[in-house]
């Protein structure tokens, strides 16, 4: 009896100096959390898609259009009339069979490879035509077109100007006008030493042979 109050004395005073290490009966239950301290649960909402960015109005930029342009008829036909009768290498139809733009075509003979090789071409397409003349040292090109190509912001008149401009490329050298209210480009695809940046012709030379091309046809 007397050891059994000496155990519980000694134990209570463990406890009381919180120093003692219980090796006998059960753990001490966990304590509760402090007072006014509640547990929070973690729960996952669905917030959404996030919100678009609004697009600055500035930002954004206007296409540019493709439409046909309005083609001079009368013009095209005065010209073709004061000209007389010329002869051309194709036989272009007039009236409403006629290609949708003026035909400008060399007013010369255009000197092609050889007698037995490739021989001009001439083709309408829905926008306008093309003409295909080969050469030794390059094959001549002639394109027109009434699709115009309006870009926002561009300068007042591109594309009504008569002047030639002329530049090199990668195959050889364009030259571009335009004219009864249609574009009009020649090109000169260089031939044989494959060399590059127009080498074939000369700036000079090439403006030579466009400023031959003439009005050969019209509705």
């Amino acid at each position: 009896m007397v050891e059994r109050v000496g155990i519980a004395l000694s134990a209570a005073l463990c406890i009381a100096v919180a120093g003692c290490d219980l090796k006998w009966g059960d753990e001490p239950a966990e304590s509760p959390p402090p007072s006014g301290t509640a547990e929070v649960e973690s729960v996952e909402t669905d917030a959404g898609p996030p919100e678009a960015t609004p697009v600055e109005a500035d930002t954004v930029k206007p296409a540019s259009v493709t439409a046909k342009s309005e083609i001079d008829w009368e013009a095209a036909r005065r010209d073709l009339a004061a000209s007389g009768e010329r002869e051309t290498t194709f036989n272009i139809q007039s009236g409403g069979s006629a290609p949708p733009v003026p035909v400008l075509l060399p007013s010369g003979p255009v000197r092609t490879a050889s007698a037995g090789g490739p021989q001009p071409q001439f083709r309408p397409v829905p926008d306008g035509y093309f003409a295909v003349y080969p050469g030794e040292d390059y094959n001549l090109i002639v394109n027109g077109t009434n699709e115009v190509t309006n870009v926002p912001g561009g300068s007042p008149g591109d594309g009504e100007s008569e002047d030639m401009r002329y530049v090199e490329t990668s195959t050889g050298a364009i030259v571009s006008f335009s004219r009864y209210g249609a574009d009009y480009m020649v090109e000169f695809e260089c031939l044989g030493s494959g060399e590059e940046g127009g080498s074939c012709i000369t700036e000079d030379e090439a403006l030579a042979v466009a400023e031959e091309i003439v009005i050969s046809g019209t509705q």
